[in-house]
């Protein structure tokens, strides 16, 4: 399905700053890491568990709030399930597809 039409704004904190390729992978990585209490140094964020770090639904809410605002996207419903934060590959791959971006 396609989410851009209900996603871009104008506005995100990151307007005018490069969010393709890996910086969308870095923003991510970065606020993750500002959201989560249990995320060791050594972390594989390919493979980890986003609730074994400690993504819980409080802080899943917290982190689309975030993301909406940093991004300049609106999370549609349908991406508001368990798959798309089980694990930062699911997640990157909603944003870029609110950002209009292949995964």
């Amino acid at each position: 399905m396609e989410h851009r039409c209900v996603a871009l704004r104008e506005g995100g904190l990151l307007s005018g700053i490069d969010t393709t390729g890996p910086a969308i992978t870095d923003r991510l990585v970065e606020t993750l890491n500002s959201h989560l209490r249990n995320v060791p140094p050594d972390v594989d964020w390919a493979t980890v568990r986003l609730p074994d770090v400690g993504l819980d639904s409080m802080s899943a809410i917290e982190l689309v709030i975030t993301l909406e605002e940093l991004f300049g996207v609106q999370f549609p419903d349908e991406l508001l399930v368990r798959e798309t934060f089980e694990h930062l590959p699911s997640l990157e791959a909603a944003v870029r597809s609110l950002l209009g971006e292949r995964a």
